[in-house]
């Protein structure tokens, strides 16, 4: 095979192998040729890293005249970079190597089949993977870092964020075939994803989206930290992301945590457990009561209950359920005291004014201002009434009386004079007529003395128009139009004329005429005179004047009086006018009543029991019971036994406290004298037993009683030393008969000691040849200085060299067993059988493969001073498990509030729309149509309805044989919502 490079051609490999470090390089076949820059790049520099430094000198390495590689067809490496495989790119110091690979930035290295890398010393590893961000790695099969500093490892994994990870597979059972290999696709749907800055996703489908965030686990979902204070502790969550090692619906269980105790310890099943049983609960789901369960008490002769002390103040109001202390309940005590001696002088005064206070009546259905023997009584001391419904004084009453009786003088309509022959309206001197409306047709018969009206007047000129007949009529002013006789050729216009020309053939009649016309005459006359009365009535009657919607009893502009009224009924529904005599009653009444109840409510005030009141009027909480003589008491009489803690007590009840006080006494331990030095028991000469004694302080200060039992105990104690002084005593003796010296036994059976009481830190067993000595009978050694005997260094040395089982020496003299080579025990009685176990502490056991035991069950110890798990296999401490309870609370109140706002929201828009709809319903309902055949209409409607506007417009048609109506017509309204409709319809 042959190498063409830079115009040469090499048939031995080692020559193309010496020629490819050169400026290009041509792949072999048929395929185009490779292609290199033109000239090798003078300024490579690598960066120094302390784990791999420079043999150069300085902190740079620079490479001069670095050259490009590129081997395969249509390959192309630029500017000291390599590229190896068909169509592989590189440039800027790059290094592709695959098909179709390709890196774009400095350092930057694509391996793989289509692997690009195009951010700044970025790395993609694997089929069609991409490192498209600086610094970024993309590991795996379409293995995707777009993040900064990210990290993506494993099938379809994607890191986004800025110093992100993600280290898992998608369901390539799930993805689709790439044409050649069935699940080889990008496949988002299950990818494992790091979307936040600096989060980690470690797991298939994990998904790490909130900033800092942690998703541990297969499909395990990161979050947010949760923001306030945290769960139990109070203490403020760090901001930042959460650790998960599950989702929603998939949580996982963080197994064998040893109950923590510090503040970032962690916690587990049994110390909540702990908890939840120390807390003060509810009896029962009702949450109705709380049982304290504290030792039994008899405080105050009252068995059981649990003493809550340093209780803060309680809030007392009427809608408090604050608990309150004793301090509050004292006062309270001292306060009902104090309203108990009020409460005693109240009765006294209530009775007083129970007899003399203005009470309500419900048999008359008032205020009765009767007193004694029920005779009425005045109301003195009234102040003037100001609203409509408060009582008024006699001075109102007399003011109102003569303002009215004035105003109605005025007013009135009067007789002229004493002889009451003339009303004369307008006072009698008015310059102009008065019309009197509103008049009642008067009785037209013969002796009638009634006023007439207008329409009376009137039928009367009718009727002699009528009857004048030859087209005479009556006018509106009361005049009548002369009449029109034809007779004998001429005309007349009055009856006289026509009369006087008549026929003689009427000759006979002259008599009759001429009492017609007599007649005639008297009528003229008649009407005449009443012309001007109803002139003078004009004038004179009482009528209604419209302008003041009322009778004006004015006459010529002068009020004048409207005498001999008589009485008017005064009932409920009355609408009769009352003259000056009711009136007066009405006053005289009024006045008395008033002096009733002035004198009533003098007395019941001067004995109605009222608050203290400051210098400046202002209520205290305080009543002073003052009776006759202000420097005496007052006795409060008939007061009931009292019941309720606020009640007031009476004599009688008090006589009983003091009966029983005075019993109490006489059994009651007291001091001997004011001095409280000395209390002397009165159970005689054989003195008085006092039991029950609780056990009392033993101490140099105490000042407590002892009990029986304490006296008891010390009996025994000082049984105890007589012995022991006396078992000294024989020792003593022993010692001093000889039982002395380096090796000693005080008694048979006693202890041996060598050189107990001498000095120096070495036996020496040899003999005197300076021979060595066996030490025999020696026991096994339990203590940490205790001599081991050779059955003690066999047995170890047979476990050193099976290496398989060790028994290890515990310095409390019991041992810790290991099973196998790999695991390890520390501590007495330590058990580790698991492969790779672990087990630290005395009684540890680890008894599972590669588990770490600090306990066993039953036994648990706490690890304590743990820091926050950051890792998948760290354990978490209470900090974090307080926050992640907090966070997990947040979370889901602020997901529910969300919801409930977004329903809320979501209803809001639903009735605006609804409104909206009813808007533009009742606009297309307002649109007109034509109503004559063959007109057309052109119309428009607007609506409102509960805040939302609605528009319609429309034509409508009726066809000309007016059967047929068509309508067409568009609606909208203020919620942008629009229609449009069209019909038509036929009537017959």
């Amino acid at each position: 095979m042959a190498f063409s490079i830079s115009g040469l051609t090499l048939s031995a490999y080692s020559e193309a192998q010496t020629a490819v470090s050169g400026t290009s390089a041509n792949g072999g076949g048929s395929g185009s040729a490779a292609s290199v820059d033109s000239a090798c790049s003078q300024n490579f520099v690598d960066r120094q890293n302390p784990g791999n430094p420079s043999s150069a000198s300085g902190s740079q390495y620079i490479l001069q005249n670095g050259c490009s590689t590129a081997i395969g067809n249509n390959a192309n490496a630029q500017k000291a970079s390599v590229a190896i495989g068909d169509r592989a790119s590189a440039s800027d110091s790059g290094i592709s190597i695959g098909i179709g690979a390709s890196t774009t930035k400095n350092s930057a290295i694509a391996i793989g089949t289509v692997a690009l890398a195009t951010g700044n010393t970025s790395f993609a590893l694997g089929r069609q993977s991409a490192a498209t961000a600086d610094y970024a790695t993309a590991i795996g099969n379409v293995a995707y870092a777009s993040g900064e500093s990210g990290i993506a490892m494993g099938h379809s994994a994607f890191a986004q964020g800025y110093r992100s990870i993600a280290i898992g597979s998608s369901d390539s059972r799930a993805a689709g075939n790439d044409g050649v290999s069935s699940g080889a696709t990008y496949n988002p749907a299950t990818q494992t994803r790091a979307s936040g800055i600096a989060s980690v996703a470690l797991g298939a489908g994990a998904v790490a989206a909130p900033d800092g965030s942690i998703a541990l686990g297969a499909n395990s979902v990161g979050a947010a930290n949760a923001t306030g204070p945290a769960r139990f502790s109070g203490d403020a969550i760090a901001s930042g992301g959460a650790l998960s090692v599950g989702s929603a619906g998939a949580e996982r269980q963080v197994r064998n945590v040893a109950g923590g105790t510090a503040g970032t310890d962690a916690v587990n099943v049994n110390q909540l457990a702990a908890v939840a049983d120390s807390a003060v609960q509810y009896d029962d789901a009702t949450k109705g009561n709380v049982t304290l369960g504290g030792a039994t008490s008899t405080d105050g002769g009252v068995t059981g209950g649990t003493k809550l002390t340093n209780v803060a103040r309680g809030a007392v109001s009427a809608t408090s359920t604050d608990a309150v202390n004793g301090s509050q309940l004292y006062q309270t005590n001292q306060q009902l005291s104090n309203v108990s001696t009020q409460v005693a002088g109240n009765t006294t005064n209530i009775a007083a004014l129970q007899q003399d206070a203005l009470q309500w009546n419900a048999t008359l259905g008032a205020y009765d201002a009767s007193h004694g023997n029920g005779a009425p009584q005045q109301i003195a001391n009234v102040a003037q009434g100001v609203k409509g419904t408060d009582a008024v004084n006699v001075d109102q009453l007399n003011a109102a009386v003569k303002t009215g009786v004035g105003q109605l003088d005025s007013l009135a309509v009067k007789y002229d004079d004493a002889s009451k022959q003339q009303v004369s309206l307008g006072g009698g001197n008015g310059s102009a007529p008065v019309r009197v409306t509103n008049v009642a047709e008067g009785g037209v018969l013969v002796g009638s003395t009634d006023a007439v009206n207008g329409s009376q007047l009137r039928r009367a000129t009718d009727g002699m128009a009528a009857a004048l007949g030859g087209g005479a009529t009556a006018n509106a002013n009361g005049s009548i139009n002369a009449p029109k006789y034809d007779v004998g050729g001429a005309t007349f216009n009055n009856v006289g004329d026509a009369l006087g020309n008549l026929d003689t053939r009427v000759a006979g009649n002259t008599t009759t005429i001429q009492n017609h016309e007599t007649r005639l005459g008297n009528a003229e006359a008649n009407l005449a005179n009443n012309t001007t009365a109803i002139s003078g009535l004009q004038k004179d009657a009482l009528q209604f004047d419209p302008g003041v919607g009322a009778y004006n009893a004015a006459r010529g502009g002068v009020a004048t009086q409207i005498t001999n009224v008589a009485d008017g009924g005064i009932a409920a529904g009355s609408k009769d006018a009352v003259n000056g005599g009711q009136l007066y009653g009405v006053k005289s009444a009024l006045e008395q009543q008033i002096t009733n109840v002035s004198n009533q409510a003098g007395e019941a005030v001067k004995n109605v029991v009222k608050y203290d009141v400051d210098a400046s009027g202002n209520r205290l909480n305080s009543v002073s019971l003052v009776g006759g003589d202000a420097a005496s008491p007052v006795v409060l009489k008939n007061v009931a036994a009292g019941v309720d803690d606020a009640d007031a007590v009476n004599v009688k009840q008090l006589k009983s406290v003091q009966s029983s006080v005075n019993q109490l006494g006489a059994m009651a331990v007291t001091y001997d004298d004011a001095s409280k030095g000395v209390i002397t028991l009165g159970g005689g000469a054989g003195g008085t037993r006092i039991t029950n004694v609780q056990a009392g302080t033993l101490s140099p200060t105490s000042t407590d009683a002892v009990n029986g039992s304490q006296l008891h105990a010390t009996n025994q104690q000082v049984a105890k030393n007589t012995t022991d002084i006396t078992n000294l005593q024989e020792s003593v003796t022993n010692v001093t008969n000889g039982k002395a010296g380096l090796v000693q036994q005080q008694d048979p059976n006693g202890q041996i000691t060598v050189g107990a009481g001498t000095g120096g830190t070495s036996v020496n067993f040899a003999n005197s040849a300076n021979a060595d000595r066996v030490l025999t009978g020696v026991a096994a050694g339990v203590n940490n200085n205790d001599a081991v005997n050779v059955g003690q260094l066999n047995s170890v040395l047979k476990d050193v060299r099976t290496s398989q089982e060790i028994k290890a020496a515990a310095t409390d003299a019991n041992t810790s067993w290991i099973a196998h080579a790999d695991a390890g025990a520390f501590g007495a009685t330590a058990t580790a059988s698991g492969k790779n176990a672990v087990a630290v502490g005395q009684g540890s056991v680890a008894d599972r493969d590669n588990s770490f035991s600090v306990g066993a069950k039953g036994n648990e110890r706490q690890v304590t001073n743990v820091a926050a798990g950051t890792a998948p296999t760290d354990a978490v401490n209470v900090q974090q498990l307080n926050d992640n309870v907090a966070a997990a609370s947040a979370a889901s109140r602020g997901y529910t509030d969300q919801r409930i706002g977004q329903v809320y929201n979501d209803l809001n828009t639903v009735k605006k729309d609804m409104f909206g709809g009813v808007a533009s319903a009742m606009a297309v309902a307002g649109l007109p149509q034509p109503t004559a055949p063959g007109r057309s209409m052109v119309s428009a409607a607007t609506a409102n309805y509960r805040g939302q506007q609605g528009f319609a417009a429309g034509y409508s048609y009726l066809t000309q044989n007016d059967k047929w109506v068509v309508k067409a017509s568009v609606t909208g309204n203020s919620r942008s919502d629009f229609g449009a409709v069209v019909g038509a319809g036929y009537q017959f």
